[in-house]
């Protein structure tokens, strides 16, 4: 944590996001207008949406700074994993419905699986029956949520 506070370039990013963003939101309720015919929200929103824009840049740029130096020294981040973990997020989205929660927690967690750098598939199938038992328990039986637990109920 104490390397991302001496980031510079990140916290300019996220100084100025927040402020952008602040902006944005705080000219939400004047009307906009147009170029030609600005409103008194007009002004505020494009700065905040501008002043976001450019806190992401900054900020995307002090990340990568900060990643290349620590790949230097040898403790770099890798995207494999990153990109894993988000499409077994996305994937469990999009299955949970038509596939049930049983099916979408075996899916997240096997796929989660592939990104650990130490595989151990017996413990992954014991989180994997822990996750539906525990899932089940707490939104199906225990909250009665709407939700099916198999693809045929």
């Amino acid at each position: 944590m104490n390397q991302y506070l001496k980031n510079k370039d990140l916290l300019a990013g996220l100084m100025f996001i927040t402020i952008g963003v602040i902006f944005t939101v705080g000219a939400y309720n004047y009307t906009m207008g147009t170029a030609a015919r600005m409103g008194p929200g007009y002004f505020p929103r494009i700065l905040g949406v501008m002043m976001t824009a450019l806190g992401v840049l900054i900020a995307a740029i002090g990340l990568k700074n900060q990643a290349q130096a620590a790949a230097s020294d040898g403790i770099g981040w890798t995207w494999k994993p990153v990109f894993i973990l988000t499409l077994a997020v996305v994937l469990f989205g999009a299955v949970l419905q038509p596939l049930g929660m049983i099916v979408a927690i075996i899916l997240l967690t096997f796929i989660s699986g592939i990104a650990a750098h130490d595989k151990n598939y017996r413990e992954l199938a014991m989180i994997t029956v822990i996750m539906c038992l525990f899932c089940a328990a707490v939104f199906v039986w225990g909250l009665k949520l709407q939700m099916k637990l198999f693809p045929w109920s």
